[in-house]
């Protein structure tokens, strides 16, 4: 139980980083937010990072980190502008895309057979997807963003996926806001807002916690339980989510986004079983 509690406590904590990156969009860009995200990020992992023996174990693995960087880099930006521009539940459900995503590029990248199985639940959630961004109404540009993050995210997932074979969780962590800050420093210089309050400062500070918790509970859960155990359990976000958007910004709760981004998780599950059947 204690990786399930980890999981549930990180997908607590990242809907609490979206409605947080929705309400301090009224004060700092959600771009110049992902900057102090990252830069806040490297004060509060610093200490534990170079208090390592070994920063980085093997020098090839420097070109994939700041290849996952960029991606990363990219992936923060976009999900933080859709979170301030459609419904929180909406963004949440979409991002469930990710896993579908990276099993594509597992294919196209790491030549990995295609299954039947796993393709038939990959199309699934695609449809899951389509449905939740509503073509048939109006195209939002939160959710076009939003779409395009999960595909971002994917990639970057490969390539942690690639580096956690030779580097540990503090390392893969550091170097990501590292790299980060400066990919998300350069684009929120056009959209600079001036920190001039005490108030705005411990909102961004608290944002670059959060952030930093929500994902040490998720690398740390994924590293003692199976992904296969941990799937179903990720569906949290979304009623996390939904309960934020309703109660603070008065959001109203999507029956369709709900059904669609639970589909998601199903899809990824099974898709996720099939790997470990593979694997035993």
């Amino acid at each position: 139980m204690y990786p399930v509690a980890l999981l549930v406590s990180s997908c607590f904590l990242f809907s609490i980083l979206a409605a947080l990156i929705k309400f301090v969009a009224e004060y700092i860009n959600p771009i110049q937010q992902s900057f102090f995200r990252n830069f806040l990020g490297i004060l509060i992992l610093a200490p534990f990072f170079l208090s390592q023996k070994t920063f980085v174990k093997y020098k090839s693995n420097i070109g994939l980190l700041v290849l996952r960087g960029i991606f990363g880099g990219m992936t923060m930006i976009l999900l933080f502008t859709a979170y301030t521009l459609i419904p929180l539940s909406q963004a949440m459900a979409i991002s469930f895309s990710t896993p579908l995503f990276m099993y594509f590029g597992s294919i196209l990248f790491f030549k990995e057979k295609i299954d039947l199985f796993k393709t038939f639940f990959l199309i699934v959630g695609f449809l899951f997807t389509i449905l939740i961004i509503r073509p048939d109404l109006k195209v939002e540009l939160g959710s076009i963003l939003a779409v395009v993050s999960a595909i971002t995210h994917a990639v970057a997932g490969l390539l942690v996926k690639r580096l956690s074979n030779d580097e540990n969780v503090l390392t893969l962590m550091f170097s990501m806001v590292v790299l980060m800050a400066p990919i998300t420093f350069i684009p929120s210089v056009y959209v600079w807002d001036e920190v001039d309050s005490f108030f705005i400062l411990a909102l961004l500070f608290s944002l670059a916690v959060i952030a930093t918790l929500g994902n040490y509970f998720w690398t740390k859960a994924i590293s003692l339980s199976k992904l296969t155990n941990l799937m179903p359990f990720d569906f949290t976000k979304l009623i996390f989510s939904t309960i934020l958007g309703f109660f603070f910004f008065q959001e109203k709760i999507d029956l369709i986004t709900s059904i669609c981004g639970i589909g998601l998780i199903v899809c990824n599950s099974f898709i996720a079983g099939k790997i470990k059947n593979e694997k035993a």
